[in-house]
């Protein structure tokens, strides 16, 4: 799966093979990538499959077993993301890709834990069915003041919030202005998906959550 390891919409793995593994606070302008024609899709790895619409512009940026990411083709900086079972990130002052210890996996033992990050306004969560899976809606953001920050993240204020069960090379944190509107979505099958609406430069997030919003809601899991 191929990753992006600058400050974009996350930021990841500096070791991840064939991509970039310089970090910077201003994402560079991404080449653009051909766009699909509006429709409705699934996707391939990604267990339990989603089906989704995307309207024009749109592209598929990642599809494997536990991580999809769906992205407009001319930006890399706003994007829908979903999470399979992701952990909760150590916070650890050296960022370790590593899960916190102690914390369950359920959506609402992520819900409470990231509520309780210290760098982090979280807010109201609110009870949420997307595409046939319930769960807790929150949006969060970093906390006016924030200073801690990973050494991969060339001094923007960061959160480490998710890191892979079963790929030792992902994590997945909140940095700078970033905002993130977070589905946390318990699998009856066991596990949680996890959909995040995110902008990376925080002051797209309004105009770009009613176009993202529909996309979500258009969504439809299968069996796992």
């Amino acid at each position: 799966m191929a990753r992006r390891t600058r400050l974009a919409t996350a930021i990841l793995a500096a070791t991840v093979a064939g991509c970039a593994g310089n970090v910077s606070p201003t994402p560079i302008p991404p080449t653009p990538r051909p766009a699909l024609p509006a429709g409705d899709y699934s996707t391939v790895a990604f267990e339990p499959a989603i089906s989704f619409s995307l309207p024009e512009g749109w592209v598929i940026a990642a599809d494997s077993a536990d991580y999809v990411a769906l992205q407009p083709a001319a930006s890399d900086i706003i994007g829908i993301y979903a999470f399979r079972s992701p952990q909760a990130a150590s916070q650890e002052i050296e960022c370790p890709i590593a899960a916190a210890s102690g914390v369950g996996t359920s959506a609402a033992d992520l819900v409470d834990w990231i509520g309780a990050r210290p760098g982090l306004v979280v807010g109201e969560p609110a009870a949420v069915t997307v595409g046939g899976l319930d769960g807790i809606r929150i949006d969060v953001r970093i906390l006016d003041g924030w200073l801690a920050s990973c050494l991969f993240a060339d001094g923007l204020p960061t959160v480490p919030l998710f890191v892979s069960p079963t790929d030792p090379r992902f994590r997945w944190v909140i940095a700078g202005s970033e905002r993130l509107r977070l589905d946390l979505l318990d699998v009856p099958a066991g596990g949680t998906v996890v959909v995040d609406i995110d902008a990376f430069e925080g002051s797209l997030m309004d105009a770009f959550l009613p176009e993202a919003s529909r996309i979500v809601a258009s969504m439809s899991f299968g069996a796992p």
